[in-house]
């Protein structure tokens, strides 16, 4: 049985300006001088789940999340990058 994976990685970080540029996506966000994502796409890889969704909210985000994914996981998953517009928060 096959699965596709849908990971959510949210947007940028402006919320954690004090510790990181505000132009830095969450999902780049470094943890153990190592991207958060990278934790993640790694378990499902080794899980052998390699068809992903990831979904970033807004254009920049997106863009510095796929260069990222596309670098560090270029034929070791294929990974598509959905971009959701930017919501207002109440």
């Amino acid at each position: 049985m096959d699965f596709q994976v849908v990971v959510l990685a949210g947007g940028t970080s402006k919320e954690l300006v004090p510790l990181v540029s505000k132009e830095v996506p969450k999902a780049l966000l470094p943890v153990a001088n190592r991207p958060v994502l990278s934790y993640i796409l790694e378990l499902l890889e080794a899980s052998n789940l390699k068809d992903l969704i990831v979904v970033v909210e807004g254009e920049a985000a997106a863009v510095r999340v796929g260069g990222w994914i596309t670098g560090a996981y270029v034929d070791r998953l294929h990974v598509e990058l959905m971009e959701v517009g930017t919501w207002n928060k109440i």
